[in-house]
């Protein structure tokens, strides 16, 4: 018996939050056709999310506005995620560890994301290429 084919969606749209819906509406179809639980769906959903976001508000800083570009694809195992940017080198292990210990009033705002995403996704991997930005790959495993 043959196994399924790997399964690919792709989308390009300007770093702009006016276009986060259309990233995440991506994942939600790839989600759907790979028939993710819900642990797997909030997971892929919340990691594109928080990385969309950081590119939007972070990556283009000071630079013309450029693309964000994400792939999914998956198998019968795993979910595949790759974001893409033209933007500024941003290495996920060079984020500041966040403040876990202080009561929420005393800590500043933001800092968590790539904390949660380390935490929602089992593999990460980062690679800049000088003159084409980033490229962060994910996987999440489906449950057995």
């Amino acid at each position: 018996m043959s196994q399924p084919a790997a399964q690919l969606l792709r989308i390009t749209r300007p770093a702009q939050m006016a276009h986060l819906p259309a990233l995440l509406a991506l994942v939600e179809e790839a989600c759907d056709a790979a028939n993710a639980n819900d642990d797997v769906r909030y997971a892929v959903r919340l990691a594109v999310e928080e990385i969309s976001v950081n590119v939007i508000d972070y990556g283009y800083r000071g630079r013309a506005v450029g693309p964000i570009e994400l792939v999914l694809h998956w198998d019968e195992a795993r979910m595949t995620i790759e974001i893409a940017d033209n933007a500024a080198c941003f290495a996920p292990e060079d984020a500041p560890p966040p403040d876990l210990e202080s009561g929420w009033e005393e800590r500043s705002i933001g800092g968590l994301g790539w904390h949660l995403v380390r935490r929602l996704v089992d593999t990460i991997a980062h690679r800049h290429e000088a003159g084409h930005g980033n490229r962060y790959t994910l996987t999440k495993r489906f449950a057995s």
